[in-house]
């Protein structure tokens, strides 16, 4: 076996080993009344230290309710919500405790809520849409600077316009009702 194979595969074996030590480390908890918030950090109340580990916890029916993971006190990685009829309610992934990536939320049936982008806790601006259960949007805005520069437009469920709400300089107005 030549010089390479053998350093290859002591790598392998060491980053293998790790991962899975980190995987036994990881703690599990089954409630947000095991945490406690220190500003950022979220801290274990049984040891006080920074929790590390996966939140789970579930329904008193018995279904699952929330994944959340956790580094250093912080969420850190994929959330997961549900509603209780097992469909998912709320999904993204947390970068050293900011919303990072895509956020979703979603109606009981499924079908999407509302979708926006984070970048490291900052919400990306543009066009945000939010949608009836059956699909139809149900108001737009164009966000900048996490501010509103357009009028935010409500629609009923057949897609007809029923309210505008009016912004100027990025502060709400006044709103008009449609019939």
């Amino acid at each position: 076996m030549t010089m390479l194979k053998i350093e290859l595969l002591k790598f392998i074996s060491f980053t293998l080993l790790s991962f899975l030590t980190s995987l036994s480390l990881a703690e599990e908890i089954s409630s947000w009344d095991q945490l406690i918030r220190k500003g950022d950090i979220f801290f274990k109340k049984s040891d006080n230290l920074p929790f590390s580990g996966l939140l789970q916890s579930y329904y008193p029916s018995g279904q699952i309710s929330l994944i959340d993971n956790f580094k250093n006190g912080k969420q850190h990685g994929d959330f997961i919500s549900f509603h209780e009829n097992g469909n998912v309610s709320m999904s993204g992934n947390f970068k050293n405790g900011k919303q990072h990536g895509w956020w979703s939320e979603y109606h009981p049936n499924g079908s999407i809520f509302w979708k926006l982008e984070y970048i490291e806790g900052v919400e990306q601006d543009g066009l945000f849409r939010m949608f009836h259960d059956n699909g139809k949007i149900s108001s737009e805005v164009t966000y900048k600077d996490g501010k509103p520069i357009s009028n935010w437009v409500h629609f009923d469920n057949s897609g007809k316009k029923s309210k505008i709400e009016y912004y100027e300089n990025g502060k709400f107005f006044y709103e008009e009702h449609l019939d």
